[in-house]
């Protein structure tokens, strides 16, 4: 098999939702977006797109998963010149911290609070008691977004990434450029407009293998959940599990996953050492080949 690599960048011109763990009251966003997000809302496209009837989720989502992977996507800003994207990274005294991806330094990094505070605000939220027309008692909520501008310049916040393609004619997936992606799209949020889609070598400077049955990226820091492995010593970060709702199936939710996978920004230990990493379709990383 054979892989063609792009990159595409999205601008975000509405509030941002993807969920993560809730902290009580609050539903907690995350700052990047998952491959699993981004496969839904194509998939959700490209059906409605169709002329001959209902749309056919599971049929258009069985070819994407099928055509291509996508790495998860990045908050990114421009720098006058192009679009920067801000990478996770677990540090062993700092924890999770935010480098952006033109800097090899770790002096302007920025932790995971200065981050979130730079592009996350709070939408407050309640149910309705329709006998009383009123808050429902309990329900009282905040939910986090990713903002549409950066808090502390005011310019626009994009988010970056990178498509595989096994065959290059998927004429309708290039034909999307405006994306509605996360939670409360129906309410207006997770409208992306895409900036540019231009062919690429490397996935944020890693380098990449595109002749085999599954794309791989060579790589020490990882930028998708990704399986452990019992022969990968030494990585830094942090694990939790992934579940969610498949509605195609006779039970929708779709179990968590049977171990706790690695958060991205995770990363081997010993500057400079790096594995291969498969992209799966689902969009999490596993290992493949020999460390170096």
């Amino acid at each position: 098999m054979s892989w063609t690599l792009y990159r595409w960048t999205w601008r975000l011109e509405a509030p941002l939702f993807v969920g993560a763990l809730p902290a009580g009251s609050l539903n907690r966003c995350r700052l990047y977006v998952p491959s699993r997000a981004l496969w839904g809302a194509l998939t959700a496209e490209l059906a409605r797109r169709r002329e001959n009837g209902f749309p056919n989720y599971p049929y258009e989502g069985t070819i994407l998963r099928e055509n291509t992977r996508f790495t998860y996507l990045f908050p990114a800003e421009w720098d006058g010149k192009r679009w920067q994207a801000w990478l996770p990274r677990y540090e062993l005294r700092s924890g999770l911290v935010w480098r952006r991806e033109d800097r090899q330094d770790d002096e302007r990094d920025l932790s995971d609070r200065q981050m979130r505070l730079r592009l996350v605000d709070a939408r407050p939220g309640t149910a309705i008691d329709p006998d009383s027309d009123s808050a429902e008692e309990g329900s009282l909520r905040e939910t986090e977004c990713v903002l549409p501008l950066w808090r502390n310049n005011g310019s626009p916040v994009a988010f970056a990434g990178y498509v595989f393609f096994l065959k290059n004619d998927l004429a309708e997936l290039r034909d999307i450029t405006v994306l509605f992606l996360g939670g409360d799209t129906r309410y207006g949020l997770g409208r992306l407009q895409r900036l540019e889609m231009t062919p690429a070598s490397q996935v944020f400077g890693a380098g990449v293998s595109l002749n085999q049955d599954a794309p791989v990226v060579r790589s020490g820091l990882l930028l998708a959940h990704a399986r452990p492995a019992d022969h990968v010593s030494g990585i830094v970060g942090s694990q939790e599990l992934l579940a969610g709702w498949d509605r195609t199936r006779e039970v929708p939710f779709q179990s968590p996953s049977e171990s706790p996978l690695w958060t991205p920004g995770s990363r081997i230990r010993e500057d400079g050492q790096v594995n291969d990493w498969e992209l799966c379709e689902d969009g999490t990383w596993r290992l493949g080949g020999s460390g170096a």
